[in-house]
């Protein structure tokens, strides 16, 4: 990557800077008691993260066999369970609070774009104390009406920081993150802790995969 031009990173929220799975398989098994069907694993939870509540959630109803369950019923459920509990055990992933501080001190711009909602992006961002680094918050649909890999979230906060695609990368932890930057028309780096539908992240073919954010802080410089 050629750092001389960069000027912002873009980062996805779940799996990448902050482990929120904990969390919301806590409000999913508290959907799947709510009607009386058997409960998932956390780790089975991890493997569905990445594309919207929704879509976890109508995941989650397939693995109990429960298809038969209105999804958007079942959504409004695991949403007001999560209301509850978006902040009780996501944490921080190592050195992203060390990390953000180093790159806004080289001067970039950072961004975040999600496909989580905006209520919880909030939420977790401001009780973990990372709301103020970011130049832009993009909650993909919220904000937007797409949901990534569409480029246009990523667009959106890109023309929010007056950069251009070419002038900066995209970090996330999964093929959709892989997928949004190259729609977008940007590099893309992933870590290879996070959410990838149990594939390795290596198989999305990113630009580079690091297993530690820190490694960022030697990756750029200040364009």
């Amino acid at each position: 990557m050629e750092n001389s031009r960069i000027k912002w990173i873009g980062f996805d929220l779940d799996g990448t800077l902050v482990n929120t799975a904990g969390d919301i398989a806590h409000a999913v098994n508290n959907m799947l008691k709510r009607l009386e069907l058997n409960s998932v694993t956390v780790g089975q939870v991890e493997t569905w993260i990445g594309n919207g509540i929704e879509k976890t959630t109508e995941r989650a109803l397939t693995q109990v066999k429960a298809q038969y369950i209105d999804v958007k019923l079942a959504t409004a459920y695991v949403i007001e369970e999560y209301n509850r509990c978006v902040t009780n055990q996501s944490r921080l992933y190592p050195n992203v609070v060390a990390t953000l501080e180093k790159l806004k001190i080289l001067g970039l711009k950072l961004a975040l774009v999600t496909n989580k909602d905006k209520q919880h992006t909030l939420a977790i961002t401001r009780h973990l104390n990372i709301y103020h680094y970011f130049d832009s918050i993009v909650c993909s649909n919220d904000d937007t009406g797409h949901k990534k890999p569409h480029p246009e979230p990523l667009l959106a906060a890109l023309r929010t920081m007056d950069v251009t695609i070419d002038e900066g990368c995209y970090v996330g932890d999964s093929i959709n993150d892989v997928k949004t930057a190259r729609n977008a028309g940007c590099k893309v780096i992933t870590v290879d802790y996070g959410y990838n539908h149990g594939v390795p992240i290596a198989l999305a073919e990113p630009d580079r995969i690091i297993g530690d954010l820190a490694e960022l802080q030697s990756i750029f410089r200040a364009g």
